[in-house]
Parts: structure tokens; sequence; C-alpha cells
């Protein structure tokens, strides 16, 4: 099993899944409230700590209390709000575990019915 490659946050205009009454139904990201959650492990003090994405800066660098300490990623948590457009024009915010990339689900489906030809 090899893992997707996923942003850490989803952009606007990304055809999704989106979980609405206990299925899952096609829809469109129209608008994204961003907030990616970094673990980083700081190498010098050999603690852990999260931070905000926009505080990593360039070779995994970490901005805290305005000097910068070496840190390895070790988690992301996309704690974005999606607000979505379904196909009838029904809108609603969602977190994005309520979110597949289009097509993720579907493939996964297709691929035990042909098994099962």
């Amino acid at each position: 099993f090899q893992a997707v490659e996923e942003p850490a946050c989803l952009s606007v205009g990304t055809d999704v899944s989106a979980k609405y009454r206990g299925a899952f139904c096609e829809a469109k990201i129209k608008t994204v409230k961003r907030l990616v959650k970094v673990k980083v492990n700081l190498k010098a003090e050999g603690t852990s700590q999260v931070v905000q994405d926009d505080q990593v800066k360039g070779p995994l660098r970490v901005n805290a209390e305005g000097g910068s300490s070496e840190a390895v990623i070790s988690k992301l948590t996309d704690a974005s709000l999606y607000t979505v457009v379904f196909d009838d024009g029904d809108e609603k915010t969602l977190r994005r575990t309520s979110l597949c990339l289009k097509g993720e689900r579907h493939f996964a489906e297709s691929e035990v019915s042909a098994d099962s030809d």
C-alpha cells in the first residue's frame, strides 16, 4: 500500500466528495478558512511542539519567540474549514475529515466491483 501525496490544505475550486446527510456527494470547494497544524520535534531541546504551518520556515526551522530552532516535522493536521457547493446548489461548511479528493473513494469501489466480475 502506498501513501497518497495530498497537499496539507486543499484549495478553492478543488473537486471533492463531501459527506452530506450520511453519504458522500460530489462537490466543489468554494472557500477555505486555512488552519494547518504542524507537530515538530525540536532537535536541540529534544521535545515536540505543535505550531501553525506559517511558523515553519525554510529548511525545517521553527519560528519560536523571535528565534529559530532546528526541527523535524512529524505530523501535519489539516484543521481548516471548507465551504463546499454541491451539484444541487446546497452549501455546507465541513472539516477535512468529511472530504475526500474526488475519485479516491470511487476508485476503491470500482476496484472492488471489477474483481467480482
